[in-house]
């Protein structure tokens, strides 16, 4: 005889889907900018970097642009894991641009969803 696994159907607080659809609106503008840069010539930057840097910039962006998406859609369905990745994911956030401020100050703006995230997350795990 099987057993039936059983769910239980956690709904997401208030929180929650405020750091969801803020990771989903940093990711979507992750993206646009990797597009942007990457089809620009000489990227999107205002000091000139060598073209590997700027390669590295637009991977980075696409690929915290995919995980930010994965982490929002699993906090949101919530699911642990969707809970680890968005830790992760805004710590390496956090990592990039803190290399992307050496380069270009606007990068700082990239600071705000993921301390913003972390913040509400830890509050919520507390």
């Amino acid at each position: 005889m099987l057993k039936k696994e059983t769910r239980i159907i956690v709904k997401p607080t208030k929180s929650i889907i405020f750091v969801a659809l803020l990771r989903i609106l940093q990711s979507a503008g992750r993206f646009v900018f990797g597009y942007l840069s990457a089809t620009t010539p000489g990227g999107l930057l205002d000091v000139e970097v060598a073209p590997v840097t700027i390669q590295i910039i637009d991977t980075m962006f696409f690929l915290l642009g995919i995980l930010g998406f994965i982490a929002a859609v699993r906090l949101l369905l919530m699911r642990k894991w969707g809970y680890y990745v968005t830790v992760i994911t805004s710590v390496i956030t956090i990592l990039f641009d803190i290399w992307g401020v050496t380069i270009q100050s606007s990068a700082a703006m990239g600071f705000v969803v993921p301390v913003i995230s972390l913040i509400v997350l830890f509050a919520k795990k507390s």
